[in-house]
């Protein structure tokens, strides 16, 4: 590749988690000549997708539509601004909030709630011409910030629930 300036594998036990889990792992840079970078940092990241059909006024047709909200991003650092050469190696260790999963907004919970999480749904629905479909990724995002240059980064996706 033409802009490869070097890599980034993260390194992590296991891909389920629970609210309250402690994520650990590791970090290998490598680059592959010295470049100066702002940090090396890992962030825990979620991100919300939103997908939903909508009737297009003045036809008989309906019309997808995405939208990808971030709606987590916890960033830990783990290197400071310096020229960064060869090969580094970092330990890395995130709790996951025990709430992470209630400040989310996500679509009501089926069980005793049900007949009002259904009104709100219709409503939802309703006002909107659709029914959206929601889905949230999380993801571990390893990041070398280059100044002034493209980034070297990597993402390992990973399961909270």
């Amino acid at each position: 590749m033409f802009f490869d300036k070097g890599k980034i594998n993260i390194s992590i036990q296991k891909t389920n988690y629970a609210p309250g889990d402690m994520i650990a792992g590791d970090i290998s840079l490598s680059v592959k000549k010295p470049v100066t970078a702002k940090e090396m940092s890992i962030s825990l990241v979620g991100e919300q997708k939103t997908t939903s059909m909508q009737h297009v006024s003045g036809s008989t047709g309906m019309q997808q539509t995405t939208q990808v909200v971030r709606i987590y991003d916890f960033k830990q650092q783990l290197d400071q601004e310096k020229e960064y050469s060869g090969e580094a190696n970092y330990h890395f260790e995130i709790k996951i909030p025990a709430n992470i999963l209630g400040s989310v907004p996500q679509m009501p919970e089926m069980g005793s709630g049900l007949a009002q999480g259904l009104k709100i749904a219709a409503g939802i629905a309703a006002m909107a011409g659709a029914i959206p479909n929601r889905q949230i990724r999380w993801f571990l995002q390893a990041k070398l910030d280059i100044q002034g240059g493209l980034d070297i980064n990597k993402t390992a996706d990973i399961t909270i629930g």
